[in-house]
């Protein structure tokens, strides 16, 4: 019988690791550090040219004189086919850009608003399922500024720093980088022509009413953007349907700037009449008055100040028999973002003229918006695919060895207890199940109140791209895997052995059935743990309601066997007999938990699987470490275990980062080739060319201690010298005949070459020291000299 039970949970725990939602998608384009709190580039797509940013800023600002009131302008230019991030960027992507005004001179009254909305790709290889907002080619950010005094006559530049990333197909960090705004002219304050509030075309059969439900708001509150439309008597305005791509017989919206809040789907206040237009055609409209509501969240990451708003509305009047033409009206205002004011009552907006062609042929007329706010997270689909997953999950854990030899026994327990009487039984054995169906619920609770102490939610595309996340979870599958192959035990709760749990055990009726539930639940926390645990780092991606399915499927399923033989006493015989096929079964169920650390390690960044790996040792020897000492050693004894574990994990992660990824001064690096070294050098610019392979660990060490480093970075920026790689991993024939070329056979080797000259090189070798980097990259500005630094000692290439 139990090899009909492993063919069919063979099937299962195959797709376990899609239970998750998914595998995780891509690899990390982002993060240069184990610990970075900007996510950055691990390495630099050069098609652009030998040294140049493909990224360019500048800046200026401007002031009334009798306000010191002004606004700054930063403009980023970007190369190619890059693209930078908006400073609005949701948590979980990309970097987003961060502008900060420095100094005291001036102070920043409201965010940078780009001139125009970012690209939004829904479809990202790296991000899955998150809307990424990039802009490309060109984008210019504008934000108010005050002066707290007079600049002067001739006011000074002030400073800016940008930081965030541009991307192509790798991404390049943008760290701290600092720019200058310069003064271009005193402005006299704009009178704008606009209608406050409430508005109506002279010759239009429609009064609008457009504003604010609060004038000021608070970071992570809400607020409502509301249009009321007041046709005139026989007249009606179409329906507003943002989803609709129909252009004619539709009333239209679009918000122009939204400076970085979240605005979701309109709601009318009433619901539209169709009407048959008798042709084979229909239109959908509202019988009088009407209103519209547009929910807005301000980010709890909101900047304070002075934020704008800005849109488009198009519509057009009917009766049932004529219609006015088509117009357009344009909306704006601003209201304050403040922690510390009280939200104040309604504020209008000011409306123009505009032309309806202009709202009704917007490009982003269907994608302003982040889609209905009370929708649900899953389909029907989704959710009984979850459910019956986490089902199937709950009744293979009857399988475990500290399950299985119960079932039999309790249930012939509660028939001895209720004398053979059968509906009683049957109630004792349901309210033991639901004993451990309770357990489970307060699992998934207890999962909740983690995610809510650590912040909030996590998304795949988050955790893709997120190293902290990725390290957290991949050794947290790989210590369950190692649970289930014997190296260490879930620990049983103390209060589930206590003296008080075992009184609540051993008592009668329905109320001992319960507890009996709950503390043979928890005592089977060695061989369920594991899988437990696999649930609990799943509940991180889910919402709340979805949470709680989850581990309600995981205990219906735990319980299931107990509440089919309750009905069906006959299926007894189709349980398992325990026997060492049970251990044999659990440690099986490690390798697909196994290949799911596979999975998790392959979506690293190349050059940081191999500090996961490592870091993948220490934990493993942690483990062992812990599973050394048995749970019946003594209390002191088994916390020395679990502390010494519990540091030697820590350290050796922390450890395998901070020796085994990439430095964070790493040089940008352009590819070898002879006519990039002869173009370099031909411009006047001198030229390091690193020979090096992934089979040459000394060459690593030169990297790691000698190049890459943050005064040999200095040297290299301060004389504009261009680094090259010619990597020689698999022996391409032009770079052995480089080599050949400057008389050496073997690597490292490191040629600097100075300005004019592409013959006479400096030459480098073997294992280097930074001090000797440094005196060749300075003498290249100077001197040309043909010569050997270094030891003899070499690699030879095979």
């Amino acid at each position: 019988m139990h090899r009909v039970v492993f063919a069919l949970l063979l099937g299962l725990f195959v797709a376990l690791p899609t239970w998750t939602g998914g595998a995780v998608s891509g690899q990390d384009p982002l993060e240069d550090s184990f610990l970075g709190g900007n996510a950055n580039g691990f390495g630099q797509d050069l098609s652009l040219g030998l040294f140049d940013n493909p990224y360019e800023f500048s800046a200026t600002y401007e002031l009334n004189p009798k306000t010191l009131k002004g606004r700054v302008v930063l403009s980023a230019k970007l190369s190619g086919k890059y693209h930078i991030f908006s400073t609005t960027q949701a948590a979980g992507g990309p970097s987003p850009t961060v502008i900060k005004l420095l100094g005291k001179q001036a102070k920043m009254v409201g965010p940078f608003v780009p001139d125009r909305a970012p690209e939004i790709d829904r479809n990202s290889e790296f991000w899955p399922g998150l809307n990424v907002e990039q802009f490309s080619n060109q984008v210019t950010w504008t934000a108010p500024i005050q002066f707290s005094e007079s600049p002067g006559e001739k006011p000074g530049p002030i400073e800016l720093s940008v930081e965030g990333q541009v991307c192509e197909k790798n991404c390049i960090p943008i760290r701290d980088e600092k720019v200058k705004a310069t003064f271009t002219n005193w402005v006299e304050e704009k009178q704008e022509s606009l209608a406050l509030g409430t508005f109506r075309e002279p010759d239009s059969t429609v009064e609008w009413k457009i504003y604010l439900s609060k004038s000021s708001v608070k970071p992570g509150e809400k607020l409502e953007l509301i249009f009321e439309a007041n046709p005139d008597k026989d007249f009606h305005i179409y329906k507003l349907d943002p989803k609709d791509k129909t252009i004619e017989n539709r009333t239209h919206l679009v918000l122009t700037q939204k400076a970085g809040v979240r605005a979701y789907e309109p709601k009318s206040d009433k619901r539209s009449v169709r009407k048959d237009l008798g042709v084979g055609g229909v239109v959908d409209y509202y019988e009088g008055k009407v209103t519209f509501r547009v929910p807005i969240e301000i980010p709890d990451t909101a900047s304070e100040g002075e934020t704008p708003i800005e849109g488009l509305l198009g519509y057009q009047a009917c009766t049932n028999g004529a219609c006015d033409r088509p117009r357009g009206l344009l909306f704006k205002g601003v209201y304050e973002v403040s922690k510390t004011k009280p939200s104040g009552d309604k504020l209008p907006l000011g409306i123009a003229v505009s032309k309806y062609d202009d709202v009704a042929n917007h490009p982003d007329r269907q994608s302003w918006f982040e889609g209905d706010k009370y929708a649900l997270t899953l389909s029907l689909k989704d959710v009984l695919t979850t459910f019956l997953l986490a089902l199937a999950g709950g009744l293979i854990l009857n399988f475990m060895p500290c399950v299985l030899p119960v079932i039999g026994l309790k249930i012939l327990g509660f028939v001895n207890e209720a004398h053979g009487e059968r509906r009683r039984a049957s109630m004792l054995t349901m309210v033991y199940a639901l004993g451990m169906v309770a357990v489970l619920l307060v699992f998934g609770l207890i999962s909740l109140g983690l995610r809510w102490m650590t912040g909030q939610a996590l998304v795949w595309g988050a955790l893709s791209t997120n190293t902290v996340s990725l390290v957290l979870f991949t050794g947290f599958l790989f210590t369950l895997a190692l649970s289930f192959l014997g190296v260490w035990e879930f620990p049983i709760p103390g209060f589930a052995t206590g003296a008080k749990s075992t009184e609540l055990s051993t008592k009668k009726g329905y109320g001992g059935a319960f507890f009996k539930g709950v503390i043979t639940t928890l005592l089977a926390t060695p061989c369920s743990g594991p899988f437990l645990g696999s649930a609990l780092a799943v509940s991180l991606t889910q919402p709340a309601w979805v949470v709680l399915l989850i581990f309600l499927g995981i205990g219906i399923g735990m319980a299931s066997p107990y509440l089919v033989i309750t009905l069906f006493p006959g299926a007894m015989k189709w349980i398992p007999k325990p026997g060492p096929w049970m251990e044999t079964f659990k440690e099986f169920l490690a390798f697909p938990m196994l290949l799911g650390v596979v999975a998790f390690v392959a979506s690293f960044p190349e050059k940081k699987r191999i500090a996961m790996l490592s870091a993948l040792i220490f934990i493993w020897f942690a483990c062992w470490l812990i599973g050394r000492v048995p749970s019946w050693e003594s209390a002191p004894r088994r916390l020395r275990a679990w502390g010494l574990g519990t540091l030697i994990a820590i350290a050796g992660t922390f450890g395998s980062f901070y020796f085994m990824q990439p430095s964070k001064y790493e040089l940008r690096w352009v590819p070898f080739t002879e006519q990039a070294l002869q173009a370099a050098v031909a411009e006047g610019k001198p030229v390091m060319v690193d020979f090096t392979a992934e089979w040459c660990q000394n060459c690593k060490l030169n990297l790691a201690v000698a190049i890459n480093t943050r005064k040999v970075r200095e040297v290299v920026e301060k004389n504009n010298i261009v680094p090259m790689i010619a990597d020689m991993t698999e022996h391409p024939p032009e770079l052995t005949a480089k080599l050949r070329e400057l008389k050496k056979i073997a690597i490292p080797v490191l040629a600097i070459y100075k300005p004019g000259d592409s013959k006479s090189p400096i030459i480098l070798e073997d294992i280097l020291t930074e001090s000797q980097v440094i005196t060749a990259l300075e003498r290249v500005g100077s001197v040309g000299s043909v010569g050997s630094v270094g030891s003899n000692r070499q690699s030879n290439i095979k």
